[in-house]
């Protein structure tokens, strides 16, 4: 099994400040995007040092074969950023989403919490491998999907859970075995809230490698405003 990987982080279209960050480990396979928290100071602080504790953390990993409790992992950076969110901004701290992927074998480990977001294309099939913690996936999971209609239009971007905020961490976890052929998409929402899961789909099919893949996607989001930061990773499992 050979794994092929490409990564791009993109301001867009209307925001000043890129506060999204990625990390890409090919020697232990650990793939991760964090979203700082536009509403609060600091947010590209947190991404950014979310990405620094993961990749300090991971050059002490001595074999790429070990798993790593990514629930723990992401605790323990929590903890890390929340205090010194709050040494930095004491009235609001600070803030981040984060999903993590680490392939082990033929295992896909998957760690997170917030509104980025992973995907497995198989075959023509596109599967989202996460659930958002928003307010809005909060509402729909009470109303049902006629939430939509009469939810506030912020509620979408509201987040009920993300690194940095809060005493504790509830992070959400997926194993799947990964098989030959499959493509992976790492992503924040500045890609999957601007495109439909059918147009992600599709130039996840028609790209050829990784970059080309990245450089479409984050092509098309800019035509369609490029309203967010865009953030992603593409892997080709072959």
């Amino acid at each position: 099994m050979q794994i092929t990987s490409f990564g791009t982080t993109d301001r867009g279209r209307v925001r000043h400040a890129n506060e999204d960050a990625l990390l890409i480990d090919g020697a232990h396979q650990l793939y991760a995007v964090a979203d700082g928290l536009g509403g609060l100071p600091g947010g590209a602080e947190a991404s950014h040092r979310i990405v620094e504790l993961l990749g300090q953390t991971m050059r002490r990993v001595d074999s790429a074969e070990e798993r790593i409790d990514l629930s723990e992992l992401m605790t323990r950076i929590h903890r890390i950023v929340s205090k010194e969110g709050l040494e930095a901004h004491p009235v609001t701290g600070s803030g981040s989403t984060l999903t993590i992927g680490q392939i082990v074998g033929d295992q896909l480990l998957i760690g997170h919490v917030g509104d980025s977001a992973a995907y497995l294309l198989r075959g023509a099939a596109l599967k989202k491998l996460t659930i958002d913690h928003t307010m809005a996936q909060q509402l729909i999971e009470h109303e049902g999907e006629g939430a939509r209609d009469f939810m506030p239009p912020e509620y979408p971007h509201t987040l009920t859970r993300c690194v940095g905020q809060g005493d504790t961490l509830r992070v959400d976890r997926t194993r799947l075995r990964v098989e030959l052929g499959d493509r992976l998409l790492f992503c924040t929402d500045g890609l999957n809230k601007v495109l439909s899961e059918a147009q992600i789909r599709e130039k996840l099919m028609q790209a050829s490698t990784p970059e080309d893949a990245c450089k479409s996607l984050t092509r098309m989001a800019n035509d369609h405003q490029g309203p967010d930061n865009i953030t992603l990773i593409v892997l080709h499992i072959t």
